[in-house]
């Protein structure tokens, strides 16, 4: 095996030119030498057809074993080479590290959700900081403001909360009914609709529901007045964006979630009452009674309590993303994404929490 090995490319570097050139490299690296030096100081142009097969070169000779370089670049040459981003490959003994590749590619997953959970982090203690301190410092919570958002948050999802509500109690209703006829037990669908509404289903679809709708929306909203430089205008007229924005979207989707949470409970178990009513031959009236008797004031005081906790969890989000939107309409776009998943997550994680609490509790 031969230890250095040259070869000089013509005038043009073309894609008339570049194909005997790779012949020659090809038959240069069937010696397997150490080290080939592809000399280019006689090319006076070049096109993006000669350059790419330089770098075709270059990686023939990586697959063997062999050292490529360049020798003789001229400075357009090495634009060209840095616009494309194999700059790196110019460089002796530069070779990829697969391992700080996989360093590299896990970093770029973390560092993203770090940045956002520390958001998340600090605007939910800044909005508690806010709430306590506001009422010392003589700072009233902007009620204009708060019925905005209430409007948008609560009113304007009414609709599909009710509609997911109802269908969702048919839903229950019908597979309890199934498993139940078998053992002649059809009055435990009152049972089996109204604990799964009341307890879990009611609070997390109407959070999931408010992540998707209204979580995204503060996201994109306060995003594009990032992007457009209108909190920095708040700022300067000496209005407090947290206090004038984040506080008020936060609160109301803390209350929307409460108040789509009694809508869905209740809508869902209408739906569930008159499947058993139309279908299972159960009266109204004993379907009620056996409500009563199934669910608990414990139920609906823990019920509440998820529906605060998601509401702030998924307005919180929402407000701190937008508000750490970078990259134009982009990073927008991206928040906007960013705030329904992490919303969602953020959901499951505590309704997880509270569930393992009750279980700790009651046992």
């Amino acid at each position: 095996m031969s230890a250095t090995s040259t070869i000089a490319a013509a005038a043009a570097l073309d894609r008339r030119t570049i194909t005997p050139l790779l012949g020659a490299v090809d038959t240069a690296l069937r010696g397997r030498p150490a080290r080939l030096t592809i000399d280019l100081t006689a090319v006076e142009s070049f096109d993006s057809a000669g350059l790419g097969g330089v770098v075709d070169a270059m990686r023939r000779g990586k697959t063997v074993g062999t050292e490529v370089r360049l020798k003789g670049l001229s400075q357009p040459m090495l634009d060209f080479f840095s616009l494309v981003s194999v700059q790196r490959m110019l460089q002796p003994g530069a070779g990829d590290n697969p391992r700080a590749g996989l360093v590299r590619a896990a970093g770029a997953m973390v560092e993203p959700l770090a940045d956002a959970f520390s958001a998340v982090v600090g605007t939910a203690a800044a909005v508690v900081q806010e709430l306590a301190v506001a009422p010392f410092r003589r700072r009233g919570i902007r009620l204009d403001r708060l019925a905005i958002e209430i409007d948008s948050c609560a009113v304007g999802a009414l609709p599909i909360v009710a509609l997911i509500a109802f269908l969702l109690g048919l839903i229950l209703a019908m597979q309890a009914w199934v498993q139940l006829r078998v053992w002649g037990a059809e009055i435990y669908v009152a049972d089996m609709v109204g604990v799964s509404v009341l307890s879990e289903i009611g609070p997390l679809m109407t959070a999931i529901v408010l992540a998707a709708r209204s979580g995204s929306s503060n996201a994109a909203q306060l995003g594009a007045m990032v992007v457009n430089e209108e909190i920095a205008a708040l700022e300067q007229m000496g209005i407090r964006p947290l206090a004038f924005l984040v506080v008020p979207k936060v609160l109301a989707c803390a209350f929307a979630a409460v108040a789509l949470g009694v809508v869905f409970d209740v809508v869902a178990i209408c739906g569930g009452g008159l499947f058993a009513h139309l279908v299972a031959d159960i009266e109204l009236a004993a379907f009620a009674e056996q409500l009563r008797t199934a669910l608990q004031i414990g139920d609906f005081t823990v019920a509440m309590g998820k529906s605060v906790a998601f509401g702030a969890g998924v307005g919180v989000v929402g407000c701190a993303l937008g508000m750490r939107v970078q990259g134009g309409s982009e990073g927008v776009g991206r928040a906007t994404t960013q705030a329904v998943v992490l919303g969602v997550f953020l959901i499951i994680v505590v309704d997880a929490a509270f569930v393992t609490v009750q279980r700790m509790v009651w046992a």
